[in-house]
């Protein structure tokens, strides 16, 4: 019997950044998690003033969610200092999630990522805010990096094997 497939797992994820004036595309090593939080569809009121019993609505524009981005802090991985120094700069980024399948990484030409699609990605705009350590007892100390993204998050499903 031919094994199932259950779903994409988590390990193998692999994540980059785009920042900086001159655009830059770093991977980053060793996230330890990523939330991406909810968007929300505000409300336009559009109740009519004849009405007695319930107010009606059409949607209006979408807030994107907050989140985000989590590191077991490593002061000698230089990636962990980017982000950080990019959190206390309250820096816009570009993130870019590659998915555990496939393997290939993105590319930055002329100051625009193109992603392969021999794997799946979520991709999305991001304002970093600045963040503080969290020591605990028998832990890693760690930073919870807040982002509250600008974009829709958009998965680009894998479409070659």
């Amino acid at each position: 019997m031919a094994k199932v497939e259950k779903g994409v797992l988590s390990q193998g994820t692999q994540v980059w950044i785009k920042h900086g004036d001159t655009p830059e595309l770093t991977k980053m090593i060793c996230i330890t998690g990523i939330t991406l939080g909810d968007d929300s569809v505000n409300d336009i009121d559009d109740t009519c003033l004849e009405e007695e019993d319930t107010t009606t609505s059409v949607p209006g524009l979408t807030t994107p969610g907050e989140g985000s981005i989590s590191i077991n802090t490593d002061p000698k991985n230089e990636t962990h200092m980017t982000l950080l120094q990019l959190a206390d700069e309250r820096a816009t980024i570009e993130v870019f999630i590659g998915w555990s399948d496939g393997k290939e990484p993105p590319v930055l030409e002329t100051g625009s990522v193109t992603l392969p699609p021999t794997r799946t990605w979520t991709s999305f705009v991001t304002q970093l805010k600045d963040t503080n350590p969290t020591f605990e007892p028998n832990s890693l100390v760690k930073h919870s990096v807040p982002m509250k993204r600008q974009s829709k998050a958009i998965t680009a499903y894998k479409t070659n094997p």
